[in-house]
């Protein structure tokens, strides 16, 4: 991958580097294809990498593989199938995915992989719930990328909270896999709580959507949604997750730097994988 341009996260090393598999392998994905409302997300694993610079190094061990090639240029199918390939390297070297979108269509990719190894489950933080209609045919967007998500056959059960998207219709019930746990009521949720969501006897990926996040805090993004859910808070369920259950893959996206302020939501994005990172 192209691991050149950009500052490493957390100055882990390169991919090539590397001595022993273990801990996390971030791959940067540039492209926001998937998201018609508002490019500049491809932008995103580059400003975030620069955030992380400010943080200490994590405990959790980690390389960093750069970003996957092509990404600007190619359409939405195409970075997929990159993504995956990148994914399968790193589970097979021992890594588990740390990836910096781009937008929330790439999400698809690393889950699809995952999920074929192992039966898992997949915590969705979101203002929306990307459950939008979609048809056999149809290419990926941001907007329904939950629902093709969820008809995995090794997904067994979706957690999504943070919601409070406007959309045409009641998308608070999304099947049988689903809990939606709303940005109200996740002010209320316990450790424990949250936890007795996630059964334990399935691997977890964690996709966080930068705009589960409340604007005033985190601007940079292209569908921001008032009421969202404060920086310390998704830190908090973060730092439960990794310690209580089994993280196997990881992202942050619709970072949209175009649409920031000095950087700020970059630096949380970046502190985001960093809790994650030094839980593991």
């Amino acid at each position: 991958m192209d691991g050149g341009a950009h500052p490493t996260l957390f100055g882990w090393g390169s991919a090539s580097t590397a001595g022993c598999g273990g801990g996390f392998c971030v791959i940067g994905v540039p492209a926001d294809h998937g998201n018609g409302v508002s490019r500049g997300a491809a932008r995103g694993p580059a400003s975030v990498r620069r955030a992380a610079r400010l943080l200490p190094v994590p405990r959790g061990a980690g390389i960093d593989a750069g970003d996957v090639p092509g990404c600007r240029a190619a359409d939405p199918e195409t970075v997929l199938s990159r993504l995956a390939e990148a994914t399968c390297k790193a589970v097979e070297g021992g890594f588990r995915p740390l990836i910096i979108g781009g937008d929330h269509s790439i999400t698809f990719a690393p889950v699809s992989v995952l999920q074929r190894r192992r039966d898992i489950g997949v915590v969705w933080f979101d203002a929306h719930t990307d459950f939008s209609p979609w048809a056999e045919g149809q290419g990926h967007s941001h907007k329904q990328v939950l629902r093709r998500i969820e008809t995995l056959p090794g997904v067994k059960r979706v957690l999504q909270i943070g919601y409070r998207g406007l959309t045409a219709g009641d998308e608070r019930h999304l099947g049988d896999k689903a809990t939606v746990v709303t940005s109200e009521a996740a002010r209320h949720l316990t450790s424990a709580e949250l936890l007795a969501l996630m059964p334990d006897d399935l691997d977890w990926y964690v996709s966080i959507d930068i705009d589960a996040i409340d604007p005033f805090h985190a601007p940079g993004t292209s569908a921001p949604v008032p009421d969202g859910m404060e920086p310390s808070t998704v830190r908090e369920f973060l730092a439960v997750i990794v310690d209580g259950r089994r993280v196997v893959g990881a992202d942050v996206v619709e970072v949209n730097p175009r649409l920031d302020v000095d950087d700020i939501t970059s630096a949380i994005a970046a502190r985001l994988l960093w809790t994650i990172a030094d839980g593991l």
